[in-house]
């Protein structure tokens, strides 16, 4: 019965560990994205767009990223409950955005080379 015990207490020591690690990794890329969130609902559109791959500015200049956000309510809250992060291939995030008044949006990013690649909120929070 010990020998179990010693088994299992190792199997989660190996676990936390696994889990400490992907959250220090992915920690900037799950920073940036909620950062593009909260400046992008509060009307940073500057600050937001420079999170942004460079081919992606080039379809969100200045003046559409202020027009997809225009009259949205500050995001005050972001998480993300999933996480998978791949050598090479960048960090995936899911999780939700929510304003003060308690109105939340799903997100979803995709981060390469600490740039978003992706994104999608959906439905936008409006005042």
């Amino acid at each position: 019965m010990k020998k179990f015990l010693k088994i299992i207490l190792g199997i989660v020591v190996v676990i936390g560990i696994l889990v400490g690690v992907i959250v220090m990794v992915t920690s900037g890329d799950r920073d940036i994205a909620r950062n593009f969130v909260t400046w992008a609902s509060a009307g940073q559109y500057e600050e937001a767009r420079e999170l942004l791959h460079s081919e992606l500015q080039k379809e969100f200049n200045v003046e559409k990223l202020q027009a997809s956000f225009e009259g949205v309510k500050p995001y005050t809250e972001v998480s993300f409950g999933s996480v998978e992060t791949a050598s090479g291939r960048g960090t995936t995030m899911e999780g939700s955005a929510s304003t003060e008044d308690g109105c939340t949006s799903k997100v979803s990013f995709e981060v390469l080379n600490d740039k978003i690649i992706a994104f999608n909120i959906n439905p936008l929070c409006r005042e």
